[in-house]
């Protein structure tokens, strides 16, 4: 898998972050050149107890704050590539990078990494824009970003803060096909990074607990998706995400004992196969 082969040439650690604002956000028009499987409808409703299962979903600050405290290192070239972007077309698949690039964006403001920022700011800013969604941009962002340098509590709570906005405007806007979208990618990308580090850990024992934590986070975001399956392209992405239900139910780790490396590669496998047919 890419994964093995990336992580056997280099284990160094690369610096990146990207931060985008969302706030104060709206959705435009659909282009009709997408796929009509794959656009992105608004007009579905929720009950109340699947919004709040929706939007009670953990940003991805949940897993990442984990691997930080696990001593998990920070490996760059796990995250989804920078290239890759240009290549989303459709709105299904901007919608799910949007949510994996969040992930990324997380994964580097736990590890208060600045280096990099323009990169990964474009990459969320672009996505963001092709879904019709308008952002606040600072002009002086990268400057703010700098003066973080020191101060990781800053950093996080200036992206926590982007997360919590935009998902306050997408409830309030009925936007919920683009949050579930958004949710899935960034969830994924949060089991990937942990999985891809857990099989390189010299001691696995807290990284494979926190994959198998976030159970309940899975159970959760399936039963959202179920809600959809109505929808030919959220149908395919409720498929695709069933294709991870091995890994909660057929793996177990002994209570403070590591996770084998064969259970923890084959685990690795699974994800990774879900995650690159998100991102290729």
């Amino acid at each position: 898998m890419k994964t093995k082969r990336i992580l056997a040439l280099s284990l160094a650690t690369v610096f990146a972050i990207s931060l985008f604002i969302l706030a104060g956000c709206g959705i435009g028009s659909q282009n009709t050149d997408k796929q009509a499987n794959d656009s992105v409808s608004s007009e579905m409703s929720l009950s109340p107890e699947a919004l709040n299962l929706l939007y009670s979903l953990p940003t991805p600050f949940e897993v990442t704050t984990l691997l930080e405290q696990a001593k998990a290192g920070y490996i760059f070239d796990i995250t989804n590539p920078v290239d890759n972007v240009g290549k989303y077309i459709t709105e299904k698949d901007k919608a799910i990078n949007l949510g994996i690039y969040s992930a990324d964006l997380a994964y580097a403001a736990t590890y208060n990494q600045v280096d990099n920022t323009n990169q990964f700011l474009g990459c969320t800013s672009k996505l963001a824009g092709e879904l019709g969604i308008a952002g606040i941009y600072h002009p002086n962002l990268v400057e703010r970003i700098k003066r973080f340098d020191n101060n990781k509590d800053s950093l996080v709570d200036l992206v926590s803060g982007i997360f919590l906005t935009t998902n306050d405007f997408l409830s309030k806007n009925n936007r919920n096909q683009v949050a579930v979208y958004i949710a899935t990618g960034a969830f994924v990308e949060g089991l990937f990074l942990t999985s891809a580090l857990n099989i390189v850990a010299v001691d696995n024992t807290q990284i494979s607990g926190i994959i198998f934590n976030q159970t309940d986070n899975y159970e959760q975001l399936m039963s959202v998706l179920d809600l959809y399956k109505h929808d030919i392209a959220m149908k395919a992405l409720y498929d695709a995400m069933l294709n991870l239900k091995p890994v909660f139910t057929d793996f177990s780790q002994e209570p403070g004992k590591q996770l084998d490396a064969k259970q923890a590669n084959a685990i690795n496998d699974m994800i990774e196969g879900v995650r690159d047919s998100f991102i290729d």
